[in-house]
């Protein structure tokens, strides 16, 4: 007979010195009173040594099983803890993920993509630091991160472990009681002579509204200046002007005093995402990432998408 000694031999010898009685040991282990008999036996001759003595039908410990216990207990309470490690891992307890998103992804779908991962995961901490895209790009480059949520086309970086959540169609914003706010469709030369609320010179996006305007030979006024496109809506409610604005800001207005209007021709939207090259469970990132992906596509209207 295999002098190897199992985890069931080990269970069986800790419920009798718990429970005092082979009848105890049965209930705790949820077996029968023979198949903890059968252990303890099997465990005694496997090992060479007499753990009970058997007086009137009752296992009496011998001094030899008083050594043995405190040893035995040990074992059992690390096989517990690399359990519960291992248990907690797969349902993602452990861990923490620390994320830097772009204002209008940190303040649009990633709350929700947040809450709805820690209602899964309760123990799981997110961070979210809030910044421009050139920032969150340069944090995942320097491992400050673990996931770098931005708008930028993916030929913007040289990482290799990145894709594009979305890419959408940019709209018109308008005050409701704008003359254009009629209209179903913007067109640049709709924004001639209008005073207009821009993001910061240098901006990938400005560059780009800035050079169709200029192919198309239309003037604007610029009225305004600003890093976020959230701060657009808050200046255009305020009546300073009309913007061009991305579909995930649009769709996160709440108020009545906007008005999101198609433009063509398209000028499109990258969401993109970053995966940082530090030490990350997969366990834990890959589950976020889902949930990022499936709250920004609820977000975003569908005749907006391109791709995605």
């Amino acid at each position: 007979m295999e002098n190897r000694i199992t985890l069931r031999h080990l269970e069986a010898f800790r419920a009798i010195m718990v429970r005092k009685t082979v009848t105890g040991a049965a209930e705790m282990l949820e077996v029968t009173q023979p198949v903890v008999t059968r252990l303890i036996a099997d465990l005694e001759e496997r090992i060479s040594i007499s753990l009970f003595t058997r007086i009137k039908g009752r296992l009496l410990p011998t001094p030899e099983a008083a050594l043995l216990f405190k040893d035995v207990e040990q074992s059992l309470i690390g096989i517990e803890r690399i359990a519960n490690a291992a248990s907690n891992i797969k349902t993602l307890k452990l861990g923490r993920i620390e994320i830097a998103a772009a204002p209008s992804m940190a303040l649009s779908f990633l709350p929700k993509a947040i809450a709805s991962f820690t209602l899964e995961h309760s123990d799981a901490v997110v961070s979210m630091h809030m910044h421009s895209s050139a920032t969150v790009l340069d944090m995942v480059q320097q491992d400050r991160c673990d996931l770098g949520f931005a708008m930028f086309p993916m030929r913007a970086t040289r990482l290799g472990n990145s894709e594009t959540l979305v890419t959408a169609k940019m709209v018109g914003v308008v005050p409701v009681n704008h003359r254009l706010a009629r209209k179903r469709t913007l067109r640049p030369e709709d924004f001639e002579g209008e005073n207009y609320i821009s993001l910061l010179p240098l901006m990938e996006v400005r560059m780009k509204i800035d050079s169709l305007m200029v192919s198309y030979g239309v003037k604007r006024r610029i009225s305004a200046e600003t890093q976020t496109t959230i701060a657009i809506l808050k200046l255009a409610e305020a009546g300073l002007g009309i913007s061009i604005v991305d579909p995930l800001t649009a769709s996160g207005y709440s108020g009545n005093l906007l008005k999101f209007i198609p433009f063509e021709p398209v000028i499109i939207n990258d969401y993109s995402i970053v995966i940082s090259q530090r030490n990350s469970s997969t366990l834990i990132l890959k589950p976020f990432i889902d949930h990022a992906r499936r709250e920004i596509r609820n977000m975003v209207p569908a005749n907006l998408i391109v791709r995605g």
